[in-house]
């Protein structure tokens, strides 16, 4: 027992806060700085445990071999790597990647051939025909390139690719379907096909294409289009409103959340005839939110006269914002290493020779401890630290080992710096003083969002040194 409150004193006053784990981000590579074009995607790769992040570099400009993309595709894909029968002239089964190669042969994702050449590197027409199968890709026919054409075997996949999103082509309007792709293009490629935050137009939507600006055109101009900009057909009413004039004073882009835009609208319209239910003769302030349906394709989802999306939006939840959550998710933590604030039980008894206390009446459930740190903590973080903090039941109430602690981080002065921006996970690097001295405490954060109740913690700790 007094070795556990000397490792809790201790950890309080080297600013730590007792959280295990280990936070991995492309930040672990020395290659990877933090400018890198693929940083975030690689980061949240890692995250997901798809890429090895136990070496010192990532060689981000190294050509992605058909052994590594097996590998991250079957990981990626959690394809099934046991008791294969397939045999390749090239690759053993023991070569390190056999299970993995076996497995995407199998899936249909790379042919069954004598030869498999796994340290042959992949150009991006043949990236585009391995992640269209392996990710189900369809092809709206909607996009061609100066130096793919049709009768070439690789157009279908190439053209089906760009069309999600997820390799795009130049700007002179080529593909360049025989360069060589790297290691860090192939993160960025797989991080796009699985989280929707990562493509280049999810949200950076063009006027010429906006649903949004459509609609305030077409309710002049040809009122029986608008039904084609909406998701379903609950909003007929618009196509029924006859405008007599309107002037649109700003159309603003207010949030961003799982996919979806939010725009704001302030405009003046006179009718001629009743109002609708979502305009009105005179001033109006509107809020749609935006889907994205396919390429350049968006829809309006849906419209309100009040935002939908709140203060836990991407764009809305600011740096100020995570520090505050981060300073809040601290006390909470030392609140409960304390024991709780209020009435509790004193007595004190053992159990396998550690001493427990019961907790204050505040925090004395699991039910309790559970709402009270999920004001903070990600549910995982919450269960994490329940584990960690060795809590037990007795007579229906919660105890933990009688430890006492605290922390001199000062985060009055704190500093926050955003490392990774997506729309459910967020990054920080935080510079916090140790009390008044000059000393600073290096931390790094991680929010994610939980949907129903916004951002919340999933890790704090000291940067390893």
């Amino acid at each position: 027992m007094k070795n556990f409150r000397k490792n809790l004193i201790a950890a309080s006053l080297a600013g730590a806060l007792l959280f295990s784990g280990s936070i991995a981000s492309a930040a672990s590579f020395k290659d990877i700085r933090d400018d890198h074009f693929a940083k975030s995607e690689i980061e949240f790769l890692v995250e997901k445990d798809l890429l090895e992040d136990s070496v010192k570099n990532f060689q981000p400009n190294k050509p992605i071999t058909k052994a590594h993309a097996a590998v991250i595709l079957a990981k990626t894909l959690k394809l099934k790597t046991t008791h294969s029968k397939l045999t390749f002239k090239d690759v053993g089964k023991k070569h390190d990647a056999y299970r993995e190669i076996s497995a995407v042969v199998e899936a249909g994702i790379f042919p069954n051939e004598k030869n498999f050449k796994p340290n042959e590197p992949l150009t991006r027409k043949e990236v585009a025909t391995i992640l269209v199968k392996a990710f189900k890709l369809k092809d709206n026919g909607n996009l061609e390139f100066k130096d793919v054409p049709r009768s070439s075997k690789w157009h279908d996949a190439i053209t089906t690719l760009a069309e999600h999103d997820i390799a795009v082509g130049e700007s002179d309007g080529t593909f360049k379907p025989n360069k060589i792709v790297t290691r860090a293009e192939f993160a960025l490629y797989i991080a796009r096909a699985i989280n929707d935050d990562f493509l280049p137009t999810q949200y950076n939507i063009p006027m010429n294409v906006n649903p949004v600006v459509k609609l305030f055109d077409l309710l002049i101009k040809n009122p029986d289009k608008i039904d084609s900009l909406f998701t379903s057909n609950q909003y007929t009413g618009f196509k029924k409103l006859k405008v007599k004039d309107m002037e649109v004073h700003e159309l603003n882009e207010i949030g961003r959340l799982k996919g979806v835009t939010e725009f704001s609208v302030k405009l003046t319209v006179k009718l001629d005839g009743k109002n609708s239910g979502l305009l009105k003769n005179g001033y109006n302030e509107l809020y749609f939110l935006v889907t994205k349906e396919g390429y350049m394709d968006y829809k309006i989802d849906s419209v309100s006269a009040k935002p939908h999306l709140q203060g836990d939006d991407s764009l809305s939840f600011v740096n100020k914002d995570a520090l505050s959550l981060f300073n809040e998710s601290h006390k909470a933590f030392w609140t409960v290493v304390r024991g709780g604030d209020g009435m509790r039980n004193e007595k004190t008894f053992t159990v396998n020779n550690m001493e427990y206390r019961y907790m204050a009446e505040s925090l004395e459930t699991i039910e309790k401890l559970e709402v009270f740190l999920g004001n903070v903590y990600t549910p995982e973080k919450v269960a994490e630290l329940y584990k960690q903090l060795g809590f037990i039941t007795r007579d229906g109430k919660l105890a933990q080992p009688n430890a006492d602690g605290g922390s001199i981080l000062n985060w009055e002065k704190a500093k926050i710096k955003q490392t990774m921006n997506s729309t459910s996970v967020k990054k920080y690097e935080l510079k916090v003083p140790l009390g008044d001295a000059q000393e600073v405490d290096t931390m790094l954060g991680e929010l994610r969002y939980v949907p129903g109740q916004g951002w919340r913690v999933q890790r704090l700790e000291s940067k390893p040194l």
